[in-house]
């Protein structure tokens, strides 16, 4: 079961959104430990998201999940907002310092919590799938969760290590465009994420 744990975590880890946005914007301002803290956001999140699907969402009336996708929606834009703030000033680091990192951290675990894009993997095809899974085999159920985040986290950290590699080469003035260019994608995420269930939330 691991290789199937793998492929479902690999396509969910290539897969573009807020969470890789922000995987890019913190390795180009704090390097490669942020970028990858950054990608380890899942495995703060969706203890949440797990409990919440197991204990909560079922009980839930059916347009939570689209409103919960609504307001990530703007938190995604908020902070699609916020990097461009930081873009007009910014100047490249030397290093990524503890705060800033775990700041990194806790902002993209905040996206993934209230993203309907977890709770709808957990939901719709991990939750079930691990349950049966699990009830079969427990080490079967592990190593399916396991190679879930390890291909899901390990996708995008080493995307955080890529881009890491090409940062030195950047110019403050560069530095400031790649940011832009990240706060762009963030609100297109936002706006693309209340455009999917704005209507469903109504």
């Amino acid at each position: 079961m691991i290789g199937v744990g793998l492929a479902i975590g690999l396509a969910a880890g290539i897969s573009p959104g807020p969470l890789m946005v922000l995987v890019i914007t913190q390795t180009l301002r704090s390097g490669w430990r942020a970028g990858v803290l950054t990608a380890a956001a899942p495995l703060v999140s969706d203890a949440v998201v797990i409990a919440g699907v197991i204990l909560v969402l079922s009980a839930l009336p059916a347009r939570a999940l689209p409103i919960m996708g609504v307001i990530g929606g703007g938190y995604v834009i908020w902070s699609g907002l916020e990097t461009w703030r930081e873009a007009r000033i910014g100047r490249m680091e030397t290093g990524a310092e503890a705060g800033s990192a775990l700041q990194a951290l806790r902002r993209a675990a905040t996206i993934n919590v209230l993203s309907p894009h977890p709770w709808l993997t957990w939901a719709t095809a991990m939750g079930p799938l691990t349950l049966t899974t699990w009830h079969r085999s427990p080490p079967a159920g592990a190593a399916l969760v396991t190679g879930f985040y390890v291909s899901l986290i390990g996708a995008k950290a080493l995307l955080a290590v890529l881009i890491a590699g090409g940062r030195n080469r950047l110019t403050d003035a560069g530095y400031r465009r790649s940011l832009q260019a990240g706060a762009i994608l963030l609100a297109v995420a936002g706006l693309a994420l209340i455009a999917d269930f704005l209507p469903q939330a109504l």
